[in-house]
């Protein structure tokens, strides 16, 4: 059942730098979950804010950290430079430092928080959970950034991790060399691939197609059925 939620800009400090964001939660008041959504390559555009605010009405607290300082854009070649350009470094600072944040407010307090990202997000987010231990489980969607498979070895919590069958940027390929180290550092995941689903299925409710719509459901009710057993 959909929650009632409230949605607003945030705002923490990440290294001295203000890191703006965007927040949603249930109208609630008492300590929930929580979750960090780092964003695809796109920043955090309406696209990002609905899915943000779907994760909302499942039940958590979410923060969606802006890594483009407010900048969006829909040109794929810009998109493409902002994301090979971007210092990782300091974008997994940004995104690890939304968990004091999140601690400090009476919504989350000591609650779990999970770290889940979309296409540049996902593969930012492999690396938060792999220089981290604040987060209690990782969501991963179509990453199109990928760690050297040795940053694998450093994750150890579980995590749940979603592809489309024809997506361009996380082929086959990749995905099974991905499974197949995550395996070997025997690590606790789980892979699901959505037959005749492309890249961005979830976090662009745009996107053209049955199928995709289909898989974008799939992945969100999975995720969230998984996150509520985890995060419990």
């Amino acid at each position: 059942m959909s929650q009632k939620i409230v949605s607003m800009h945030a705002a923490y400090r990440s290294g001295g730098e203000k890191i703006d964001g965007f927040l949603a939660r249930p109208d609630a008041h008492r300590p929930m979950p929580a979750l960090v959504l780092v964003h695809g390559y796109r920043g955090v555009d309406d696209a990002h804010k609905y899915v943000t605010r779907r994760f909302a009405q499942a039940g958590w607290v979410v923060l969606a950290p802006d890594l483009f300082h407010g900048e969006t854009s829909k040109d794929p070649v810009y998109n493409a430079y902002r994301k090979t350009s971007l210092d990782i470094e300091q974008a997994v600072e940004k995104i690890v430092d939304g968990v004091p944040y999140l601690r400090s407010l009476p919504f989350v307090g000591r609650r779990k928080i999970a770290l889940a990202g979309f296409c540049m997000g996902g593969g930012l987010a492999l690396y938060g959970l792999a220089r981290s231990r604040k987060f209690a489980a990782g969501v991963i969607f179509y990453q199109s950034l990928f760690p050297d498979p040795t940053e694998l070895k450093r994750i150890s919590v579980p995590i749940q991790c979603h592809y489309g069958s024809q997506d361009p940027h996380a082929t086959a390929v990749e995905i099974e060399a991905f499974r197949s180290d995550l395996a070997r550092y025997k690590k606790k995941f789980e892979i699901h691939v959505y037959p005749g689903a492309g890249h961005a299925f979830l976090n662009n409710p745009t996107r053209p197609g049955t199928v995709n719509r289909k898989a974008a459901d799939q992945a969100f009710s999975k995720s969230c059925k998984w996150l509520k057993k985890i995060l419990a």
